[in-house]
């Protein structure tokens, strides 16, 4: 489990450290900083997991660590100072990357982005530090669920297959449960009907799907790129509600297909240890929402392993957490980005036994957290 992450001049986030639980939801404005958080742990375990690829690499990692071929100029804190830094605790250690800016960065008013090359370091060094402190964060995905793509028929040429950060292959993935693990492919579809009460069962139809392909053609001295798709038989999902059976993927509303996209994920084969998922409420009813929360305490009761960092925007959601559960970020007079917990609130002891949550942070909004974490 990561149990911290201290962000250091990342986007608005100009230094903040963050203690973290097994399930921990971060609400707040829009801007405020919610996706940054997430963001910057993804960040900094892609960055480590390329130095876990390149076994002996110590410094100097370009290439996309941050989303940007070998510059951080978009992503740096405006008027921040040293460097652009994310550091991740877990059980075993601290694991860190950091991004130094190129000479003339910091003191420029006119500076040309994309005009020079960031250095990035990776710690600790030691390499059995270095495992032992990034064992608990290895399997690692960040979820930005996209309906088109669960709608899609898949066909996926890994085995096991595995549901992409989109959605793309929850088609094939969920027919590979389907042969193989039957037991966990009927609590998928258990878990969703809590949720989907109409919902009778899912079923699979077979379907051409393109997959494009390259290869290098070798033209005398020279290799060129050929690009072509061939076509495969794939899998559809068929769903069957109480009122009508038989229905396509792409006709099914958007929370159930998300909400089933986010159980096959936590169930289905290579399920990730660490989920890091951005609008856990998007497209949910509230009663839907109450009933995933139920499903995930239920599915990590049962996998220990399992921690979920979330953002969301609902109160109703929040009214199934507890309060040390929920990570308020606001933003401060200075533009930057303040995160602190719903039990800072100045009157929480007054009001913890009286409202649930979501009210306390409907009543008292995130205002009032600059304020309170600076003393002032």
């Amino acid at each position: 489990m990561i149990e911290c992450v201290e962000i250091t001049n990342l986007k608005n986030i100009r230094q903040q450290t963050i203690e973290l639980g097994r399930l921990c939801v971060f609400v707040g404005a829009n801007a405020s900083g919610k996706t940054t958080v997430l963001d910057a742990i993804q960040f900094a375990v892609r960055a480590v997991k390329k130095r876990a690829d390149k076994d002996g690499t110590r410094t100097s990692q370009p290439g996309k660590v941050f989303g940007y071929e070998r510059h951080c100029d978009w992503l740096y804190t405006r008027g921040g100072t040293g460097d652009l830094r994310i550091a991740c605790t877990t059980s075993g250690g601290t694991f860190s990357v950091a991004a130094t800016p190129p000479p003339g960065f910091l003191n420029s008013k006119s500076w040309e982005f994309g005009k020079g090359e960031w250095s990035f370091h990776v710690t600790p060094e030691d390499p059995g530090e270095f495992e032992l402190a990034y064992r608990d964060a290895k399997s690692l995905v960040f979820l930005r669920l996209n309906v088109e793509m669960l709608a899609k028929p898949s066909y996926a040429s890994t085995n096991p297959p595995r549901v992409e950060y989109d959605g793309r292959n929850l088609a094939s993935v969920l027919a590979y449960m389907a042969l193989n693990d039957p037991d966990a492919f009927a609590k998928v579809v258990d878990d969703l009907r809590s949720m989907v009460p109409r919902l009778k069962r899912i079923r699979f139809a077979k379907a051409p799907v393109r997959v494009p392909e390259r290869e290098l053609v070798r033209i005398g001295n020279e290799s060129i790129e050929h690009r072509s798709t061939r076509e495969f038989l794939g899998d559809s999902l068929l769903f069957d509600f109480t009122n009508a059976t038989g229905l396509s993927a792409s006709t099914v509303s958007e929370g159930t297909l998300l909400l089933l996209g986010l159980l096959t994920v936590l169930s289905g084969p290579s399920a990730p240890s660490v989920i890091l998922l951005d609008d856990i409420d998007h497209g949910l009813h509230p009663v839907a929402q109450s009933a995933l929360l139920d499903v995930l305490h239920r599915l990590m009761d049962e996998r220990p392993e399992i921690q979920v960092l979330a953002s969301a925007h609902s109160p109703y959601l929040i009214d199934g957490l507890e309060p040390d559960q929920v990570r308020l970020l606001a933003t401060g007079p200075d533009g930057n980005s303040v995160c602190g917990r719903l039990s800072d609130h100045p009157d929480f002891e007054r009001w913890k036994n009286e409202m649930a949550p979501g009210e306390m942070w409907s009543l008292f909004g995130e205002k009032w957290l600059p304020s309170a974490t600076t003393g002032k």
